[in-house]
């Protein structure tokens, strides 16, 4: 999959998540390092062809509203722990929403999302793609690395 494909269908799969299970409408996209604000960050990774992992990060008010929204419940009542799970749920919600999307006839094992430290890494910049927008109370970043371009066997083939 070529990585304009590749970017929109991460672009589609966030969006698309938000909107069907959270009701966000996803606002501008931003630059990946606009959110430099408290977050939460979750780690998801994927066997397949490719292979890759996808890393999420919410700034800690959006991570609370979405967290409030997908509970159904107010935002001062919703815990840390429970922040943490609903954003490992988006992960892994996002994650299978792309990896429906590719090219790939391989079926994917996903790892269990986790928390990881508040700082994002890249495993390789250059089989990274990254979404970063506004989710009107902060920041939403995804970012997919795979360990090998993520195309197909003809596409391979055409180079």
């Amino acid at each position: 999959m070529p990585d304009s494909a590749i970017r929109s269908a991460l672009d589609e799969a966030v969006k698309a998540v938000l909107e069907r299970m959270f009701f966000i409408a996803a606002g501008d996209p931003l630059s990946p390092g606009a959110a430099a604000e408290p977050s939460v960050q979750v780690r998801l990774t994927f066997e397949g062809e490719p292979s890759g992992s996808l890393h999420l990060r919410v700034a800690l008010p959006a991570a609370r509203s979405i967290s409030a929204d997908f509970l159904g419940i107010e935002r001062a009542e919703v815990s840390e722990q429970q922040i943490g799970e609903v954003v490992c749920e988006l992960a892994n919600m996002i994650c299978g929403s792309l990896l429906s999307r590719t090219d790939s006839s391989a079926t994917f094992r996903l790892g269990a999302p986790a928390i990881v430290p508040d700082v994002l890494l890249f495993d390789d910049p250059s089989n990274s793609t990254v979404c970063s927008l506004d989710t009107g109370s902060g920041a939403l970043t995804a970012i997919l690395t795979t360990e090998s371009p993520a195309c197909s066997a003809a596409e391979k083939s055409a180079y």
